[in-house]
């Protein structure tokens, strides 16, 4: 079987990934989950290329680290735009299905953690 743009980014699989649990479901529970993957998409990306620069640092690849410090700081400009977006969402909205989250919240990202201590 060939390989296509959606098999290579299993793109239906991605777009399963999310299951509102609100009755309903509420509207902007998709975009709550929606960023939040997205977020731990960029988490993964900026954790790669930490990988990747912490040898570079060692044996002194100033052109690799730059380059990678860049693109590190390009993501990171990103999602604080997202944030622009989750924005949109108003208080009365986020409250009719925060009570579902229960306990959960974006403090227990382990990807979050793993940057705090690479960067």
């Amino acid at each position: 079987m060939p390989v296509t743009y959606s098999s290579y980014l299993k793109v239906d699989e991605l777009l399963g990934l999310q299951h509102p649990l609100s009755e309903g479901p509420e509207h902007d529970e998709h975009l709550f989950i929606v960023i939040h993957q997205v977020y731990e998409l960029w988490f993964k990306q900026i954790l790669h290329e930490m990988n990747r620069l912490q040898p570079a640092l060692e044996v002194g690849d100033t052109p690799q680290v730059q380059a990678g410090f860049k693109r590190v700081l390009t993501i990171l400009k990103l999602l604080v735009t997202q944030v622009d977006i989750i924005e949109t969402m108003t208080p009365v909205s986020f409250n009719s299905f925060r009570t579902r989250l229960e306990a959960a919240s974006g403090f227990q990202s382990l990807q979050f953690r793993e940057l705090e201590f690479a960067l």
